[in-house]
């Protein structure tokens, strides 16, 4: 396995290229929601002369505002579009992998509450995935992974079972979000997984804690036979160290 990081959510570009090759990980992945990783500042020229001066593999994580679940036809549009210039940048610069949310369907307050009526979205999410996602994915030459983000039943389901079985698509598993929301069907299809998210939470919120300070349980996932990238997303420089160390005793049974 290769195991790299998310820079520091402080570090801009310099600093997180410095900051991740002085540390000895393999890889960086950048967040494009970072303003100052985003698609309108940093083009591929700056990106290809940072991995070129720092010798590391790139990774992309595409910016989570993407919905290609969205009720609204323009929405979706808007965020293939958005794809579209992430792949450009992916491609010029060599990266390896880019991962990406697949988006997500409202839910409504009322009365004090949240109401999220499923049955409202199923039949829209599997028709939209099949009619838009899973033929761009059969023109897309970059790596693409999907990350589960949201809980993946019904017509999400559905749609990503035929995907995976008549596209290339390949998966990121966030372990931090699989803590929260159970997603059996990425480790059904753990051959397919190119990239693991690694951080911590106790199970009831997103919180990207340094492993080992939540109840994240390492053993649910076969790290042991995963020879792909593996990326701490705790974003702070000391928490993602730890990290580091957390994986590495937990790899040679000193844990």
């Amino acid at each position: 396995m290769k195991i790299g990081s998310q820079p520091d959510i402080r570090h801009d570009p310099k600093e997180a290229f410095e900051f991740i090759t002085n540390s000895g990980f393999e890889h960086i992945e950048i967040l494009m929601d970072h303003p100052l990783f985003s698609p309108d500042v940093m083009g591929y020229n700056e990106l290809i002369e940072l991995k070129w001066s720092y010798d590391i593999d790139l990774l992309i994580h595409s910016p989570s505002t993407m919905n290609f679940i969205s009720t609204s036809e323009v929405m979706r549009k808007a965020s293939y579009a958005e794809m579209q210039r992430v792949l450009h940048i992916a491609d010029k610069a060599g990266a390896e992998v880019v991962t990406f949310h697949i988006g997500w369907n409202p839910a409504f307050i009322n009365n004090g509450s949240f109401y999220f009526p499923k049955n409202l979205f199923d039949e829209h999410n599997e028709r939209v995935l099949l009619r838009e996602l899973k033929p761009f994915l059969a023109r897309t030459e970059v790596t693409l992974a999907l990350e589960n983000t949201i809980e993946i039943t019904g017509g999400l389901e559905r749609a990503l079972r035929e995907i995976l079985a008549e596209t290339e698509l390949s998966l990121t598993l966030d372990v931090g979000h699989y803590n929260i929301q159970k997603c059996g069907i990425f480790l059904e299809n753990f051959d397919r997984v190119v990239n693991i998210h690694l951080h911590d939470n106790n199970g009831n919120k997103d919180e990207h804690l340094a492993l080992g300070r939540g109840t994240v349980d390492l053993s649910a996932f076969p790290l042991t036979k995963y020879d792909g990238y593996i990326t701490i997303e705790t974003r702070e420089e000391k928490s993602i160290l730890e990290t580091r160390e957390y994986l590495i005793r937990y790899l040679e049974g000193n844990l």
